[in-house]
């Protein structure tokens, strides 16, 4: 796949929450690099099964799904980004506002790389 192949898949799947579909088809299983430097919890996760091991983690602390929203890709020769917005009532009360742009990587077809900055 190019990658705005990768970019155009990988949007369709967020937009209907398929995360685990995007890990399975479009990311390297061992290479890929989830970089957060802003999270205490999770700065630097590497693999999709410890990718899925976070996703799981931090679903735990989710009691309700509000709302989310994903950008059309931006892509620039192996790198495109993405607008991501999601909001979430946490298992405290508290609601959860992400307002991020993410950063993906692709090699030969699969994502080695995506980066948040929020």
């Amino acid at each position: 796949m190019t990658t705005q192949q990768v970019a155009d898949r990988l949007v369709a799947l967020l937009r209907e929450a398929k995360f685990n579909e995007v890990y399975d088809e479009l990311f390297h299983l061992t290479e890929v690099v989830h970089d957060e430097p802003q999270s205490e919890h999770f700065p630097r996760v590497v693999g999709v099964e410890a990718i899925k091991a976070k996703d799981t983690q931090m679903q735990a602390g989710i009691a309700e799904f509000l709302g989310m929203e994903v950008g059309e890709a931006i892509v620039a020769k192996n790198f495109f980004s993405i607008l991501y917005k999601m909001s979430v009532e946490l298992q405290d009360g508290n609601v959860l506002n992400l307002d991020e742009l993410i950063v993906y990587e692709v090699r030969d077809g699969k994502v080695v790389l995506e980066k948040f900055f929020y």
